[in-house]
Protein backbone atom coordinates (compact mmCIF):
# COMPACT_ATOMS: atom_id res chain seq x y z
CA UNK A 1 0.00 0.00 0.00
CA UNK A 2 1.39 3.38 -1.01
CA UNK A 3 2.52 5.77 1.72
CA UNK A 4 0.88 9.18 0.95
CA UNK A 5 3.52 11.05 2.96
CA UNK A 6 6.38 9.42 1.07
CA UNK A 7 4.64 10.00 -2.27
CA UNK A 8 4.22 13.69 -1.44
CA UNK A 9 7.95 14.06 -0.66
CA UNK A 10 8.88 12.17 -3.83
CA UNK A 11 6.58 14.35 -5.93
CA UNK A 12 8.00 17.55 -4.43
CA UNK A 13 11.59 16.51 -5.19
CA UNK A 14 10.69 15.65 -8.77
CA UNK A 15 8.78 18.90 -9.25
CA UNK A 16 11.62 21.07 -7.96
CA UNK A 17 14.23 19.20 -10.00
CA UNK A 18 12.19 19.71 -13.18
CA UNK A 19 11.53 23.37 -12.41
CA UNK A 20 15.20 24.15 -11.82
CA UNK A 21 16.21 22.45 -15.03
CA UNK A 22 13.31 23.64 -17.15
CA UNK A 23 12.97 27.29 -16.21
CA UNK A 24 15.90 28.92 -17.98
CA UNK A 25 15.37 32.69 -17.61
CA UNK A 26 12.97 34.74 -15.50
CA UNK A 27 12.70 38.01 -13.59
CA UNK A 28 13.26 36.45 -10.17
CA UNK A 29 13.27 33.20 -8.27
CA UNK A 30 11.97 33.33 -4.73
CA UNK A 31 11.55 30.73 -2.01
CA UNK A 32 8.41 31.66 -0.13
CA UNK A 33 8.64 31.92 3.63
CA UNK A 34 6.68 33.72 6.36
CA UNK A 35 4.32 35.08 3.72
CA UNK A 36 0.76 36.02 4.71
CA UNK A 37 -0.96 36.98 1.44
CA UNK A 38 -4.49 37.48 2.78
CA UNK A 39 -4.46 41.08 4.00
CA UNK A 40 -7.24 43.61 4.53
CA UNK A 41 -8.07 47.09 5.76
CA UNK A 42 -10.73 47.02 8.46
CA UNK A 43 -12.55 50.29 9.05
CA UNK A 44 -13.53 50.90 12.69
CA UNK A 45 -15.45 54.17 12.51
CA UNK A 46 -15.76 57.81 11.47
CA UNK A 47 -13.05 59.68 13.38
CA UNK A 48 -13.00 62.40 14.69
CA UNK A 49 -16.60 61.63 15.66
CA UNK A 50 -16.70 59.60 18.87
CA UNK A 51 -17.52 55.93 18.42
CA UNK A 52 -16.89 52.68 20.24
CA UNK A 53 -14.34 50.12 19.07
CA UNK A 54 -15.80 47.42 21.32
CA UNK A 55 -16.49 44.40 19.06
CA UNK A 56 -20.09 43.89 18.02
CA UNK A 57 -21.91 40.87 16.65
CA UNK A 58 -21.31 42.38 13.20
CA UNK A 59 -17.54 42.43 13.84
CA UNK A 60 -17.54 38.89 15.21
CA UNK A 61 -19.36 37.50 12.20
CA UNK A 62 -17.29 39.45 9.66
CA UNK A 63 -13.93 38.67 11.27
CA UNK A 64 -14.91 34.99 11.47
CA UNK A 65 -15.93 34.94 7.82
CA UNK A 66 -12.77 36.77 6.73
CA UNK A 67 -10.61 34.27 8.62
CA UNK A 68 -12.43 31.36 6.99
CA UNK A 69 -11.79 32.90 3.57
CA UNK A 70 -8.05 33.40 3.97
CA UNK A 71 -7.55 36.75 5.69
CA UNK A 72 -4.46 36.49 7.88
CA UNK A 73 -3.64 40.16 8.56
CA UNK A 74 -5.80 43.24 8.98
CA UNK A 75 -4.69 46.83 9.41
CA UNK A 76 -6.73 49.47 11.19
CA UNK A 77 -6.16 53.05 10.21
CA UNK A 78 -6.00 56.26 12.12
CA UNK A 79 -9.49 55.98 13.51
CA UNK A 80 -7.99 53.59 16.10
CA UNK A 81 -6.07 56.42 17.77
CA UNK A 82 -6.75 60.09 18.54
CA UNK A 83 -4.40 61.94 16.20
CA UNK A 84 -5.73 65.42 17.06
CA UNK A 85 -6.39 64.69 20.76
CA UNK A 86 -10.08 65.37 20.35
CA UNK A 87 -11.32 62.35 22.29
CA UNK A 88 -9.00 62.25 25.28
CA UNK A 89 -6.21 60.08 23.87
CA UNK A 90 -3.32 60.79 21.47
CA UNK A 91 -1.55 59.70 18.29
CA UNK A 92 -0.20 56.54 19.92
CA UNK A 93 -3.13 55.48 22.08
CA UNK A 94 -6.74 54.56 21.43
CA UNK A 95 -9.70 56.78 22.27
CA UNK A 96 -11.44 53.52 23.33
CA UNK A 97 -8.70 51.77 25.29
CA UNK A 98 -10.60 48.66 26.38
CA UNK A 99 -12.57 48.42 23.14
CA UNK A 100 -9.33 48.39 21.13
CA UNK A 101 -7.80 45.69 23.32
CA UNK A 102 -10.93 43.57 22.96
CA UNK A 103 -10.96 44.05 19.19
CA UNK A 104 -7.37 42.79 19.06
CA UNK A 105 -8.41 39.77 21.13
CA UNK A 106 -11.27 39.10 18.71
CA UNK A 107 -8.88 39.07 15.76
CA UNK A 108 -6.48 36.78 17.60
CA UNK A 109 -9.28 34.38 18.48
CA UNK A 110 -9.67 33.70 14.75
CA UNK A 111 -5.94 33.56 14.04
CA UNK A 112 -5.81 37.00 12.40
CA UNK A 113 -2.91 39.35 13.09
CA UNK A 114 -3.71 43.04 13.49
CA UNK A 115 -1.51 46.05 12.65
CA UNK A 116 -2.26 49.63 13.71
CA UNK A 117 -1.62 52.66 11.53
CA UNK A 118 1.44 54.60 12.67
CA UNK A 119 3.73 57.03 10.91
CA UNK A 120 7.44 57.67 11.10
CA UNK A 121 6.83 61.15 9.71
CA UNK A 122 3.33 62.55 10.12
CA UNK A 123 2.62 64.38 13.37
CA UNK A 124 0.07 67.12 14.06
CA UNK A 125 1.66 70.47 14.81
CA UNK A 126 -1.15 71.28 17.29
CA UNK A 127 -0.21 68.31 19.47
CA UNK A 128 1.26 69.53 22.79
CA UNK A 129 4.18 67.13 22.30
CA UNK A 130 5.16 68.60 18.92
CA UNK A 131 8.51 70.40 18.78
CA UNK A 132 9.98 72.28 15.85
CA UNK A 133 13.11 70.22 16.42
CA UNK A 134 11.15 67.21 15.16
CA UNK A 135 11.25 68.59 11.61
CA UNK A 136 13.76 70.11 9.19
CA UNK A 137 11.20 71.67 6.83
CA UNK A 138 7.61 72.86 6.63
CA UNK A 139 6.49 69.99 4.41
CA UNK A 140 3.34 68.37 5.64
CA UNK A 141 -0.15 67.10 4.94
CA UNK A 142 -3.07 69.43 5.53
CA UNK A 143 -6.62 68.23 4.94
CA UNK A 144 -9.89 67.96 6.81
CA UNK A 145 -9.07 67.67 10.54
CA UNK A 146 -5.33 66.99 10.06
CA UNK A 147 -2.52 69.55 10.16
CA UNK A 148 0.51 67.31 9.86
CA UNK A 149 4.19 68.15 9.65
CA UNK A 150 6.58 65.63 8.12
CA UNK A 151 9.14 64.94 10.81
CA UNK A 152 12.81 64.28 10.09
CA UNK A 153 14.52 60.90 10.47
CA UNK A 154 17.74 62.73 11.38
CA UNK A 155 16.20 64.49 14.38
CA UNK A 156 17.40 62.80 17.61
CA UNK A 157 14.47 64.30 19.48
CA UNK A 158 11.87 62.94 17.05
CA UNK A 159 13.45 59.51 16.81
CA UNK A 160 13.72 59.09 20.57
CA UNK A 161 10.12 60.22 21.07
CA UNK A 162 8.73 58.12 18.19
CA UNK A 163 10.35 54.77 18.89
CA UNK A 164 9.44 54.70 22.57
CA UNK A 165 5.83 55.56 21.67
CA UNK A 166 5.64 52.84 18.98
CA UNK A 167 7.01 50.15 21.30
CA UNK A 168 4.57 51.12 24.02
CA UNK A 169 1.55 51.09 21.65
CA UNK A 170 2.35 47.60 20.36
CA UNK A 171 2.86 46.23 23.86
CA UNK A 172 -0.19 47.96 25.37
CA UNK A 173 -2.77 46.67 22.90
CA UNK A 174 -1.15 43.40 21.87
CA UNK A 175 -0.75 44.44 18.25
CA UNK A 176 1.17 42.12 15.93
CA UNK A 177 3.44 44.81 14.51
CA UNK A 178 2.78 48.09 12.72
CA UNK A 179 1.59 49.58 9.46
CA UNK A 180 3.85 52.56 8.77
CA UNK A 181 2.53 55.30 6.49
CA UNK A 182 5.92 56.93 6.37
CA UNK A 183 5.25 60.69 5.76
CA UNK A 184 8.79 61.15 4.44
CA UNK A 185 10.00 64.73 3.94
CA UNK A 186 12.83 63.54 1.68
CA UNK A 187 10.29 62.78 -1.04
CA UNK A 188 9.30 66.45 -1.07
CA UNK A 189 12.93 67.57 -1.14
CA UNK A 190 13.62 65.28 -4.07
CA UNK A 191 10.53 66.45 -5.95
CA UNK A 192 11.50 70.08 -5.38
CA UNK A 193 14.98 69.44 -6.76
CA UNK A 194 13.57 67.67 -9.79
CA UNK A 195 11.20 70.56 -10.49
CA UNK A 196 14.18 72.92 -10.51
CA UNK A 197 15.62 70.70 -13.23
CA UNK A 198 12.41 70.93 -15.24
CA UNK A 199 10.90 67.56 -14.23
CA UNK A 200 7.34 67.37 -12.88
CA UNK A 201 6.57 64.50 -10.51
CA UNK A 202 3.02 65.38 -9.44
CA UNK A 203 1.50 62.88 -11.88
CA UNK A 204 4.23 60.25 -11.60
CA UNK A 205 3.26 56.82 -10.28
CA UNK A 206 6.67 56.23 -8.70
CA UNK A 207 10.14 57.68 -8.66
CA UNK A 208 13.60 56.62 -7.55
CA UNK A 209 14.62 58.70 -4.52
CA UNK A 210 18.28 58.98 -3.52
CA UNK A 211 19.58 56.69 -0.81
CA UNK A 212 18.95 58.12 2.67
CA UNK A 213 21.14 56.50 5.36
CA UNK A 214 19.42 58.34 8.22
CA UNK A 215 15.96 57.24 7.11
CA UNK A 216 17.30 53.73 6.66
CA UNK A 217 18.80 53.74 10.15
CA UNK A 218 15.56 54.89 11.77
CA UNK A 219 13.45 52.36 9.83
CA UNK A 220 15.98 49.62 10.62
CA UNK A 221 15.91 50.45 14.32
CA UNK A 222 12.10 50.24 14.31
CA UNK A 223 12.22 47.02 12.30
CA UNK A 224 14.56 45.43 14.86
CA UNK A 225 12.37 46.50 17.78
CA UNK A 226 9.20 45.14 16.19
CA UNK A 227 10.90 41.85 15.24
CA UNK A 228 12.06 41.45 18.86
CA UNK A 229 8.37 41.30 19.75
CA UNK A 230 7.71 38.80 16.96
CA UNK A 231 5.85 41.44 14.97
CA UNK A 232 5.30 42.40 11.33
CA UNK A 233 6.39 45.65 9.70
CA UNK A 234 4.36 46.89 6.77
CA UNK A 235 5.22 50.18 5.09
CA UNK A 236 3.68 52.52 2.55
CA UNK A 237 5.96 54.99 0.77
CA UNK A 238 3.44 57.00 -1.27
CA UNK A 239 2.04 55.76 -4.57
CA UNK A 240 4.13 52.91 -6.01
CA UNK A 241 7.41 53.88 -4.34
CA UNK A 242 9.76 51.84 -2.20
CA UNK A 243 11.90 53.24 0.64
CA UNK A 244 15.31 54.54 -0.52
CA UNK A 245 17.18 52.04 1.64
CA UNK A 246 19.77 49.32 1.07
CA UNK A 247 18.91 47.22 4.11
CA UNK A 248 15.75 45.26 4.91
CA UNK A 249 13.34 47.58 6.68
CA UNK A 250 9.96 45.95 6.00
CA UNK A 251 8.17 42.62 5.66
CA UNK A 252 5.42 43.98 3.40
CA UNK A 253 5.31 46.99 1.09
CA UNK A 254 1.92 48.51 0.29
CA UNK A 255 1.77 50.15 -3.14
CA UNK A 256 -0.89 51.59 -5.41
CA UNK A 257 -2.85 53.90 -3.12
CA UNK A 258 -4.15 56.94 -5.05
CA UNK A 259 -2.60 55.62 -8.27
CA UNK A 260 -4.54 55.08 -11.47
CA UNK A 261 -2.26 52.24 -12.41
CA UNK A 262 -2.28 50.84 -15.92
CA UNK A 263 1.04 49.18 -15.16
CA UNK A 264 1.41 45.44 -15.55
CA UNK A 265 3.17 44.21 -12.42
CA UNK A 266 3.84 47.58 -10.76
CA UNK A 267 6.48 47.05 -8.08
CA UNK A 268 7.56 43.69 -9.49
CA UNK A 269 11.22 44.61 -9.07
CA UNK A 270 10.80 45.39 -5.35
CA UNK A 271 11.80 42.94 -2.67
CA UNK A 272 8.95 40.69 -1.54
CA UNK A 273 6.41 40.97 -0.28
CA UNK A 274 4.37 43.58 -2.14
CA UNK A 275 0.71 44.12 -1.24
CA UNK A 276 -1.09 46.19 -3.90
CA UNK A 277 -4.14 48.29 -3.06
CA UNK A 278 -6.62 48.97 -5.83
CA UNK A 279 -7.98 52.49 -5.61
CA UNK A 280 -11.67 51.98 -6.32
CA UNK A 281 -12.10 55.37 -7.98
CA UNK A 282 -9.71 54.26 -10.72
CA UNK A 283 -10.75 50.63 -11.12
CA UNK A 284 -12.11 49.24 -14.37
CA UNK A 285 -15.87 48.88 -13.81
CA UNK A 286 -16.24 46.82 -16.99
CA UNK A 287 -13.62 44.30 -15.87
CA UNK A 288 -13.40 44.20 -12.05
CA UNK A 289 -11.10 41.15 -12.31
CA UNK A 290 -8.43 43.20 -14.06
CA UNK A 291 -6.49 44.14 -10.94
CA UNK A 292 -5.95 40.45 -10.17
CA UNK A 293 -4.80 39.94 -13.76
CA UNK A 294 -2.19 42.67 -13.24
CA UNK A 295 -0.87 41.48 -9.90
CA UNK A 296 -1.12 37.74 -9.20
CA UNK A 297 1.60 36.50 -11.62
CA UNK A 298 4.04 38.84 -9.85
CA UNK A 299 3.40 37.21 -6.45
CA UNK A 300 1.20 40.09 -5.32
CA UNK A 301 -2.31 39.77 -3.91
CA UNK A 302 -4.62 42.80 -3.57
CA UNK A 303 -5.58 44.31 -0.24
CA UNK A 304 -9.22 43.74 0.73
CA UNK A 305 -11.26 46.79 1.81
CA UNK A 306 -13.74 45.84 4.52
CA UNK A 307 -14.89 46.49 8.08
CA UNK A 308 -17.61 48.74 9.45
CA UNK A 309 -19.23 51.00 6.84
CA UNK A 310 -18.01 54.56 6.62
CA UNK A 311 -20.88 56.96 7.25
CA UNK A 312 -19.13 60.26 6.47
CA UNK A 313 -20.32 61.58 9.82
CA UNK A 314 -16.95 62.85 11.02
CA UNK A 315 -16.48 65.60 8.46
CA UNK A 316 -18.02 68.45 10.48
CA UNK A 317 -17.65 67.30 14.06
CA UNK A 318 -18.41 69.94 16.67
CA UNK A 319 -15.35 71.18 18.52
CA UNK A 320 -12.88 70.14 15.82
CA UNK A 321 -10.61 72.74 14.24
CA UNK A 322 -10.80 71.77 10.59
CA UNK A 323 -7.73 72.83 8.66
CA UNK A 324 -9.28 72.79 5.20
CA UNK A 325 -11.36 70.59 2.98
CA UNK A 326 -9.46 71.36 -0.21
CA UNK A 327 -9.72 68.73 -2.92
CA UNK A 328 -9.90 65.86 -0.47
CA UNK A 329 -13.67 65.47 -0.38
CA UNK A 330 -14.05 61.73 0.11
CA UNK A 331 -15.59 61.85 3.59
CA UNK A 332 -17.94 64.63 2.55
CA UNK A 333 -19.03 62.70 -0.52
CA UNK A 334 -19.51 59.56 1.59
CA UNK A 335 -21.72 61.53 3.98
CA UNK A 336 -23.86 62.87 1.15
CA UNK A 337 -24.16 59.40 -0.35
CA UNK A 338 -25.17 57.79 2.97
CA UNK A 339 -27.97 60.32 3.49
CA UNK A 340 -29.46 59.10 0.23
CA UNK A 341 -28.60 55.41 0.78
CA UNK A 342 -28.82 54.67 4.53
CA UNK A 343 -29.21 50.94 3.86
CA UNK A 344 -26.28 50.71 1.44
CA UNK A 345 -24.51 49.54 -0.61
CA UNK A 346 -21.75 50.83 1.65
CA UNK A 347 -18.29 52.39 1.51
CA UNK A 348 -15.47 50.88 3.57
CA UNK A 349 -12.31 52.92 3.07
CA UNK A 350 -10.60 56.04 1.74
CA UNK A 351 -9.59 53.98 -1.30
CA UNK A 352 -13.11 52.90 -2.18
CA UNK A 353 -15.58 53.78 -4.85
CA UNK A 354 -18.73 55.40 -3.56
CA UNK A 355 -20.18 52.88 -3.00
CA UNK A 356 -17.82 49.89 -2.97
CA UNK A 357 -18.47 47.12 -5.44
CA UNK A 358 -20.73 44.64 -3.62
CA UNK A 359 -18.88 41.80 -5.35
CA UNK A 360 -15.40 42.89 -4.20
CA UNK A 361 -15.32 40.60 -1.18
CA UNK A 362 -16.68 37.47 -2.95
CA UNK A 363 -14.28 38.11 -5.84
CA UNK A 364 -11.33 38.51 -3.44
CA UNK A 365 -12.28 35.21 -1.78
CA UNK A 366 -12.45 33.34 -5.09
CA UNK A 367 -9.00 34.51 -6.14
CA UNK A 368 -7.54 33.86 -2.68
CA UNK A 369 -8.72 30.26 -2.92
CA UNK A 370 -6.79 29.91 -6.18
CA UNK A 371 -3.73 31.80 -4.94
CA UNK A 372 -3.20 30.23 -1.50
CA UNK A 373 -1.98 26.73 -2.53
CA UNK A 374 0.52 28.25 -4.97
CA UNK A 375 2.27 30.31 -2.29
CA UNK A 376 2.18 28.06 0.74
CA UNK A 377 5.24 27.92 2.99
CA UNK A 378 8.48 26.79 1.32
CA UNK A 379 7.09 26.93 -2.22
CA UNK A 380 9.46 28.16 -4.92
CA UNK A 381 8.27 30.86 -7.32
CA UNK A 382 9.69 31.62 -10.76
CA UNK A 383 8.32 35.07 -11.55
CA UNK A 384 7.85 36.31 -15.13
CA UNK A 385 9.29 33.46 -17.13
CA UNK A 386 11.12 34.46 -20.29
CA UNK A 387 12.35 31.05 -21.43
CA UNK A 388 11.00 27.77 -20.11
CA UNK A 389 11.01 24.19 -21.38
CA UNK A 390 7.47 23.84 -20.04
CA UNK A 391 6.16 26.40 -22.57
CA UNK A 392 6.57 25.75 -26.30
CA UNK A 393 4.96 28.96 -27.63
CA UNK A 394 6.81 32.32 -27.53
CA UNK A 395 5.77 34.52 -24.57
CA UNK A 396 4.73 37.99 -25.83
CA UNK A 397 5.71 41.17 -24.01
CA UNK A 398 2.18 41.76 -22.71
CA UNK A 399 1.85 38.22 -21.36
CA UNK A 400 3.28 37.21 -17.99
CA UNK A 401 3.78 33.55 -17.12
CA UNK A 402 4.93 32.50 -13.65
CA UNK A 403 5.43 29.10 -12.02
CA UNK A 404 4.89 28.12 -8.39
CA UNK A 405 6.26 24.78 -7.24
CA UNK A 406 5.73 22.69 -4.11
CA UNK A 407 4.16 19.23 -3.88
CA UNK A 408 2.25 20.37 -6.96
CA UNK A 409 3.17 22.44 -10.01
CA UNK A 410 1.25 25.59 -10.87
CA UNK A 411 1.39 27.94 -13.83
CA UNK A 412 -0.42 31.26 -13.88
CA UNK A 413 -0.58 33.48 -16.98
CA UNK A 414 -1.99 36.97 -17.50
CA UNK A 415 -2.63 38.59 -20.86
CA UNK A 416 -2.60 42.38 -21.02
CA UNK A 417 -2.38 42.37 -24.80
CA UNK A 418 -5.20 43.03 -27.25
CA UNK A 419 -5.28 39.57 -28.87
CA UNK A 420 -5.79 36.03 -27.64
CA UNK A 421 -2.62 34.26 -26.55
CA UNK A 422 -2.41 30.62 -27.63
CA UNK A 423 -0.38 28.86 -24.98
CA UNK A 424 1.33 25.67 -26.12
CA UNK A 425 2.74 23.41 -23.40
CA UNK A 426 5.13 20.49 -23.46
CA UNK A 427 2.73 18.39 -21.33
CA UNK A 428 -0.92 18.40 -20.38
CA UNK A 429 -2.01 20.91 -17.73
CA UNK A 430 -5.48 21.42 -16.22
CA UNK A 431 -7.33 24.74 -16.07
CA UNK A 432 -8.14 25.04 -12.36
CA UNK A 433 -11.29 27.09 -13.04
CA UNK A 434 -12.88 25.26 -15.99
CA UNK A 435 -11.39 21.82 -15.31
CA UNK A 436 -10.33 21.47 -18.97
CA UNK A 437 -7.03 19.63 -19.54
CA UNK A 438 -4.71 19.83 -22.51
CA UNK A 439 -1.45 21.02 -23.99
CA UNK A 440 -3.10 24.05 -25.60
CA UNK A 441 -4.93 26.79 -23.67
CA UNK A 442 -6.21 30.21 -24.79
CA UNK A 443 -5.63 33.27 -22.59
CA UNK A 444 -8.01 36.01 -23.65
CA UNK A 445 -7.05 39.73 -23.46
CA UNK A 446 -7.21 41.14 -19.93
CA UNK A 447 -7.72 37.67 -18.49
CA UNK A 448 -5.79 35.32 -16.22
CA UNK A 449 -5.35 31.55 -16.49
CA UNK A 450 -4.65 29.24 -13.54
CA UNK A 451 -3.13 25.85 -14.46
CA UNK A 452 -2.08 22.81 -12.46
CA UNK A 453 0.05 19.89 -13.70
Amino acid sequence: MANPGFESVKRRIENLRRAEEGNKTYLRRHRIGEYLPGQAIYNLGDYPKRFTIEPTEYDYNLIKDMAENGVKVIQVHEEWNDAIRHLGADKFSSHDHEGMKNFVKLCHSFGIKILPYVSTGYFDIRDPDFREEFARSTYGYHAEHLNYRKCYAGSPMWRYYLISKLKNAVETYGFDGIFNDWGYDGGNLYAEEMRKQGMELSGAKSWEMPYDPLLEDMLSEIYVEIKKQGGIVKIHCDRNNKPPCKDKVYDYLWIGECVNSDDFGAGKEYEPYVVPCEHGEYSDAENPDLYYVKTIPFMQFPLLKRGRPLMGSGIYEEGVDYVEIGDFLHHKRVGEYMKEHPDGPFVYSLWSKIPDDTEEYPRWCRYMKLYSPMVKENSVAYIELKESEYISSPIPEKVCASMFVNEDEYLVLSNLGTENYELMLKDEWTDRVSGVSGRCHIVKPKNILFLKK
